[in-house]
Parts: C-alpha cells; structure tokens; sequence
C-alpha cells in the first residue's frame, strides 16, 4: 500500500483530502484507483481519503449528496481542470505553472 507520507513537496501534484463522513457507505479503495492514472497514490484511512498525482479523478457517485457541492474544500494543492455533473477531474500546479511560461515568451 503506498502512503502519501512518503511524497516529497517538490512535487507539484495534485491532491486531496476527502473526509471520510463525506464518502458513500461501503465506497471501496481499489474502484476509486480504477478511476486515477497509474501514477497516483491513493489511500483511505478512517479519517481520509487520499488522492495524489498528476491528474486525479473524483467521481460524484463515492460521496453524499451535501458532499459534492463541498468538494473544492477538500482540494489541498492543484485546480479543477474539468467539472461535470458527475465527475471532477483535477491538475497539479506544475501544469498550470508551464502553460502560463509558454505564453510569456
């Protein structure tokens, strides 16, 4: 199991930290990995769920409905890239930081 503790901070990754009151009964760690790049760390503990990694998924059907429209709370470092209905898709920084360098020359 990989563990967020491990990452370095010169990493500009995306993450989050979902609180567990905020996730559906029963929501399972390896469906919430199905959903993110191969890349990216993901691990549940009885107080978290955590996401990190270039791009991160996160799916409106593993919260509660009060939860979804809280989700920017949870976003601890990156920025919604893609926002539907059903489905929130977040970027690191790095990406943002490397857009804005292309512009500028």
């Amino acid at each position: 199991m990989a563990s967020h503790t491990g990452r370095t901070n010169e990493t500009a990754d995306a993450s989050l930290e979902i609180p567990t009151d905020w996730l559906m009964p029963g929501l399972d760690l390896e469906t919430v990995r199905q959903a993110q790049r191969p890349d990216t760390t993901a691990t549940l503990t009885s107080e978290h769920l955590f996401l990190a990694g270039v791009e991160l998924v996160v799916e409106r059907r593993w919260l509660r409905e009060a939860s979804w429209r809280q989700i920017k709370q949870a976003i601890t470092r990156g920025y919604i890239y893609r926002n539907s209905p059903v489905q929130v898709t977040l970027r690191g920084e790095r990406r943002e930081h490397e857009r804005r360098g292309t512009k500028a020359a």
